[in-house]
């Protein structure tokens, strides 16, 4: 059985970094230690280190019927809807209406494998989209949780012209960064859970005379159904 006490080199060097820290470091210090090795003992003394192999996700099933059948809005109407590679991704691509006629694309990738990690889907988008880019600003979108979503929007442009929404979706929340995933569900694992995601790409029809803000107050409206 592997010992708790902290090796006395690690006591001299905490001795020694004690004198020359100020108060609120010190503390500082004392409580990443304590997190530390809150993580690290149980381990040592179980023999089994969590990172060696992660949690798996729940509620596959409903991500795959996401995949295979898309969503159902309350506010839209679905026109078509089918599974299609795009990159190395399975995605459901999905046709929907809004009230007004608009014909919106839904994009979904939901994370299947529990070792999938999102980084490269706003890449294969628009890799085989070859569409123009325009200058990529943040839209913050309200869930009906009561969280919020961080999505990138930007105007994109081939022979049609679309205001473009992304982000990354979780349960209360998301963002577009998958770095900001990455710390959440690192923290997740720590109790032994997991942020499971979904890609979600939106495609708004935009007359290519309008401003892309002039869809800043339509887009949430897709996400709430409001």
């Amino acid at each position: 059985m592997i010992s708790q006490k902290i090796p006395d080199e690690v006591t001299l060097v905490l001795h020694k970094v004690k004198k020359k820290l100020p108060g609120n470091y010190l503390l500082l210090l004392c409580l990443l230690l304590f997190l530390i090795l809150g993580g690290i003992l149980p381990n040592l003394i179980s023999g089994h280190w969590s990172w060696v192999d992660q949690p798996r996700i729940g509620n596959i099933q409903k991500m795959r019927t996401l995949q295979e059948s898309g969503i159902n809005f309350s506010n839209l109407k679905t026109i078509d809807q089918q599974q299609g590679q795009i990159g190395e991704g399975a995605w459901s691509i999905q046709v929907v209406e809004s009230p007004d006629g608009r014909k919106i694309t839904v994009l979904l990738r939901p994370q299947l494998y529990y070792k999938n990690q999102p980084g490269v889907e706003w890449s294969d988008i628009s890799s085989i989209s070859r569409w123009n880019q325009g200058e990529t600003t943040e839209l913050s979108i309200p869930t009906q949780s009561g969280g919020k979503v961080t999505a990138r929007f930007y105007q994109a442009w081939t022979q049609s012209t679309f205001a473009v929404v992304q982000w990354y979706a979780w349960l209360g929340g998301g963002h577009y960064d998958p770095s900001v995933w990455y710390w959440l569900d690192q923290w997740a694992q720590l109790k032994r859970q997991r942020v499971p995601w979904i890609a979600v790409s939106l495609l708004i029809p935009l007359d290519p005379t309008k401003e892309l803000q002039t869809l800043t107050p339509f887009a949430p409206t897709i996400v709430t159904g409001k």
